[in-house]
């Protein structure tokens, strides 16, 4: 979930980072990933441009790199912790969508039923919204988010407010369906919490419990967990802040119960855990060949972007980019993979509502600087 750049409603992470990122011609020429030199520069702009900290893990020829920059704490100034926590925000998707498919491969839910079939009298509406058009977000489904953060004073005051999913389906359904289901995208919040809700009624464990069995033990993410309900963040990389009372005076909002967004934002997680997580994914070690296909199915979503089953995909520079955007308060996270090759980036920026559009810029630019190669070889 994220403030909107063009409103202050609330609405999920997409893939963009206020802009779309700059998408080179197919089959440009291969160039060697950014120098350290070269990432330290550009996440000094990224501060520059207003946001207090940020830590970036990337993976490629190079090898596997830490770059912080600015600072993880406004009071004492120190900086971020490489290896510390954050709230991933929408990323999660991804996560929920990799734990539903894996139910899907052991034949205990069928992607093209009708979410009725498991969760009967949830929704009142009488067109059939199926599994696979929740993780698509075709469904139709008003976003309950836009409800609960309207603007940041609200998303402030509501910190340790608690909420449980039939809450945030039931904000939802009062409103009437965007559209028929299947006929567009429309990015809502409300589809991955049925999903969340879809877990725990065919496992008949919790969803935290199962995302831990099915999804991250598998891929070896020890510092990886669902926020649930309680507000606090373990080992913080950097304490979270928003311009909540005043443009120029940032608000810590570190603490914050996260239920209100549950299994489509909730989870909590480090920069190295994301990437590990992504490469699982995209490498065949967490779903079966035939699901995964399925998930890199992507339909147009936002302008230079897919959508698949919780993966956002574009191109660029002559390689297929997959992965996600998050925005909750305090954090905002981007993550992409490239397979081919493969080149990795996850960036944890400690600022996410209404980031302005510089720092949208310098963000975009880490991000096609790591798939498009160092530009002082460009």
């Amino acid at each position: 979930m994220k403030i909107s750049k063009h409103a202050s409603a609330v609405v999920a992470g997409s893939v963009l980072v206020g802009a779309a990122l700059p998408i080179a011609p197919t089959g440009a020429s291969v160039v060697p990933p950014p120098s350290r030199q070269t990432l330290v520069r550009q996440a000094g702009r990224v501060v520059a441009a207003g946001v207090p900290g940020v830590n970036i893990e990337t993976r490629d020829e190079r090898g596997t790199r830490s770059i912080v920059a600015g600072a993880g704490n406004l009071r004492t100034h120190e900086p971020p912790r490489p290896s510390g926590r954050f709230r991933i925000g929408s990323v999660t998707k991804s996560f929920t969508a990799t734990l539903v498919l894996s139910l899907v491969a052991d034949g205990r839910i069928d992607l093209d039923a009708p979410i009725d079939r498991y969760l009967p009298g949830v929704l009142p509406y009488s067109e059939p919204i199926t599994v696979r058009q929740l993780l698509q977000h075709r469904s139709g489904l008003f976003d309950y988010g836009s409800v609960l953060w309207p603007d940041p004073k609200t998303v402030a005051r509501s910190r340790y407010r608690d909420y449980a999913p039939a809450d945030l389906v039931r904000i939802a359904t009062q409103k009437p369906l965007q559209f028929t289901p299947g006929r567009q995208f429309l990015y809502s919040n409300t589809d991955y919490v049925l999903l969340g809700m879809l877990v725990e009624k065919v496992t008949g464990e919790s969803y935290a419990r199962a995302l831990s069995r099915r999804v991250l033990d598998p891929a070896g993410l020890r510092n990886t967990y669902p926020a649930g309900h309680d507000p606090r963040l373990r080992l913080p990389s950097a304490r979270g802040y928003e311009a909540v009372y005043s443009s120029t005076r940032l608000t810590d909002l570190t603490t914050y119960n996260m239920s209100a967004a549950w299994a489509s934002g909730d989870i909590v997680s480090t920069t190295h855990d994301v990437n590990l997580f992504y490469s699982a994914l995209l490498g065949g070690r967490l779903v079966p060949p035939t699901l995964l296909r399925q998930m890199k199915q992507s339909e147009p979503a936002f302008p230079g972007f897919g959508y698949g089953l919780g993966l956002g995909y574009t191109e660029m520079c002559g390689r297929q980019i997959w992965g996600h955007q998050g925005g909750v308060p305090g954090y905002g996270t981007y993550s992409f993979t490239s397979p081919q090759g493969p080149r990795q980036i996850t960036i944890s920026v400690n600022r996410s509502l209404k980031l302005s559009p510089a720092a949208g810029k310098e963000i975009n630019t880490l991000i096609a600087d790591e798939f498009c190669g160092d530009p002082a070889q460009r």
